[in-house]
């Protein structure tokens, strides 16, 4: 599976919110993140950052995806939107 988190994060409005890339700040979450598979989260992190995207097996998706939905520093509002791409 193909994903591309290139994308600004939207307000309650549906209005873009300035300099909120979604794949700069799960970038970020990965490379803060102090469990997991550290070489696999830092590619992951390199990829996202420069708005790349990363194509992920099945088993990898299931990892991608709980770290996003168990991260618990992630606001509801970014957290569900990265979901939705997923």
């Amino acid at each position: 599976m193909k994903i591309d988190l290139n994308k600004s994060l939207l307000d309650l409005d549906g209005k873009e919110i300035a300099d909120s890339n979604m794949g700069k700040i799960v970038a970020q979450m990965l490379v803060q993140a102090t469990k997991g598979d550290a070489l696999k989260f830092w590619d992951w992190a390199l990829k996202l950052n420069k708005g790349e995207i990363i194509d992920l097996d099945k088993s990898d998706q299931e990892v991608f995806k709980n770290f996003v939905k168990e991260h618990e520093q992630l606001p509801i509002i970014t957290k569900a939107q990265i979901l939705e791409v997923l």
